[in-house]
């Protein structure tokens, strides 16, 4: 044990107690208390043996000199996803922390930075998403050999809030309707996403080739364009959940496609930009007057999102299986699609039941649809 008792020039006694590795003083700590001093030399030595010791100088670095590495790590994770990240930290967390050693974060300090942003008003979802960022930093921090334990992990986040905005959906009369009070040539647009469920990206980032003949007409679905959100400029990226799909193209669309098609090159971009490049949502809205036509119909808080949304509606009014529906809109699982839009499928009950008392010689029941609604 290397303890060594030295007394000040004031008369105090202290404790320094030094851990060494192979023959070399690796740490050294002072403590007013020999009882102290050994216990912490004992667990130094203990961790030393296990191989989870960290030298403790590597935990002195501020956090604002480990996040630009971390930053660096997230080269694999999509460009959407590395922006929101470097937002996160450069606006929420490093305020807080940045300035702070990384070794003397703690779990308390964690937790009250939460409290104070949920009491100012910081959505539940962003506090999550910014107490993420924090724990994402710390992982890299101690994979960096430069803390052994992540003080975030064990932190909870408050309750995520349940009241997210309700999806709206058109009737096919209104999405008829729609697109007929859009105006320009872009307004073919409408049809497209309220018929084929594609999320805006995938639209944009559809290109001539991308049409197919065979089973039937179609769409194949393999790559996004979005914009970024550092400066607005579009950029081309692999899907959602970087899986190709095959969507069905119903008999309305299919002259839209076939003319925006015609006489442009397999790589042209299917729904052009007026100055050429794929076509960015903002500008679209601008152009077919997107604001003015969703209050001709009634509509006036309906987002260009919502149309994928009336898609999933219009499929299954239609009939058509859930897992046709998971398929056409590519979510992950038919019990996504079923967490979604399940109640859209049970309105649909007392239409099928309907439908069979009809096979079996029974009257309609008028008022069971009406009720379930």
């Amino acid at each position: 044990m290397s303890i060594q008792r030295r007394t000040t020039a004031s008369g105090a006694v202290r404790y320094k107690a030094r851990v060494k590795s192979h023959g070399r003083e690796v740490a050294s700590k002072v403590f007013t208390r020999r009882s102290d001093a050994v216990a912490w030399e004992q667990d130094q030595s203990r961790r030393l043996r296990l191989g989870e010791w960290v030298d403790p100088r590597r935990g002195r670095v501020r956090l604002s000199s480990v996040a630009p590495a971390w930053l660096q790590s997230r080269q694999s994770v999509k460009r959407r996803t590395r922006e929101a990240d470097e937002a996160d930290w450069r606006l929420h967390v490093e305020p807080r922390f940045g300035n702070m050693p990384v070794a003397s974060i703690s779990a308390a300090e964690v937790s009250s930075w939460l409290g104070a942003l949920t009491q100012s008003g910081v959505s539940p979802s962003s506090v999550h998403r910014y107490l993420y960022t924090l724990r994402s930093i710390l992982n890299y921090a101690v994979a960096d050999g430069r803390i052994t334990t992540n003080v975030a992990a064990s932190v909870k986040p408050p309750t995520r809030a349940r009241n997210r905005r309700e999806a709206q959906f058109l009737t096919i009369e209104q999405l008829q309707e729609l697109a007929e009070a859009c105006r320009g040539p872009y307004a073919d647009v409408v049809l497209v996403l309220g018929l084929a469920g594609l999320r805006w990206g995938e639209l944009a980032g559809l290109q001539v080739a991308d049409r197919i003949t065979v089973p039937g007409p179609g769409l194949r679905v393999q790559r996004s364009v979005l914009a970024s959100g550092a400066g607005g400029g579009l950029f081309t990226d692999t899907l959602k959940n970087n899986r190709s799909r095959t969507v069905p193209i119903v008999s309305t669309a299919v002259p839209i496609i076939e003319r925006w098609s015609a006489g442009k090159p397999p790589d042209a971009w299917l729904f052009e930009a007026p100055k050429g490049g794929p076509l960015g949502e903002p500008n679209w809205k601008r152009s077919v007057q997107w604001t003015s036509a969703t209050r001709s119909i009634g509509v006036p808080t309906l987002r260009v999102h919502d149309l994928r949304h009336t898609a999933a509606s219009v499929w299954l009014a239609a009939g058509a299986d859930p897992k046709v529906v998971q398929r056409v809109l590519g979510h992950a699982s038919a019990t996504m699609t079923m967490d979604l839009y399940g109640h859209l499928v049970d309105a649909n009950l007392w239409d099928a039941a309907n439908k069979v008392g009809g096979l079996s010689g029974a009257s309609p029941q008028t008022g069971a649809h009406d009720d379930a609604i």
